[in-house]
């Protein structure tokens, strides 16, 4: 695990800061606003541990964000204006690279943890939270697993001598390696007679989550509200 400002934060907190600073980006029409939560990841970035690793992990998303977004251009982004597309495509990586940042090596009690907090308040409403968080967490994983599977089934087809590989050949065996793998880590769980392991937050990260809280409170008055 890192050794640095985001991993000090509690867990339970740090998906709540991640949510907050991520809804300000994609609420900010200012250019000086973008700027400045830009600047703040660039720090985030700086002050991490094990950039060299973080920083492949980057990459490598960023350029499957490009090739989705070309798809996505040519079927239905042309259609809008060309300042927009490339706004939207430069919040979406900068999204990236603070989920990267903030969950970098995050464990899967840290991230069930954190779920759990964000959906607290449905527990009103007589929605069970553990598991709804669980089940979410799992879903992440998931996705986690189908990005890794990527690189394995890529170079299995190339080891086979194929050099072009259809998107059937593709998609499918990444889903089923997934399935496999998040079955996997289910099975653990259970040997291991996993159960959430709630913690309350430390004074340091409720008062960066207060600082975050009011900085979120100022974006929407001035961006949504005035």
């Amino acid at each position: 695990m890192q050794n640095n400002f985001i991993t000090k934060i509690s867990q339970n907190l740090r998906i709540i800061i991640l949510i907050l600073i991520i809804l300000n980006l994609f609420l900010a029409k200012s250019i000086y606003l973008i700027l400045f939560i830009t600047t703040l990841t660039f720090i985030f970035f700086i002050i991490t541990d094990k950039k060299t690793n973080l920083c492949v992990n980057i990459l490598k998303k960023i350029i499957i964000l490009l090739l989705i977004f070309l798809v996505g251009y040519i079927i239905v982004l042309r259609y809008y204006n060309l300042n927009f597309v490339i706004l939207l495509l430069y919040k979406l990586a900068i999204t990236i690279i603070l989920i990267e940042i903030f969950l970098f090596n995050t464990s899967f009690n840290e991230l069930h943890n954190g779920l759990y907090t964000v959906f607290l308040p449905l527990k009103r409403f007589n929605v069970d939270v553990e598991q709804m968080s669980f089940n979410v967490t799992l879903v992440i994983y998931f996705f986690e697993f189908f990005y890794e599977s990527r690189e394995k089934i890529i170079n299995a087809q190339v080891t086979r001598g194929k050099k072009t590989i259809s998107l059937i050949n593709f998609i499918f065996p990444c889903i089923i390696c997934s399935i496999n793998e998040l079955e996997k880590l289910q099975e653990n769980l259970k040997i291991k007679f996993y159960k959430l392991n709630r913690k309350s937050a430390d004074l340091r990260s409720k008062a960066i989550l207060i600082l975050f809280l009011l900085f979120f409170v100022i974006c929407v008055f001035k961006e949504v509200i005035l």
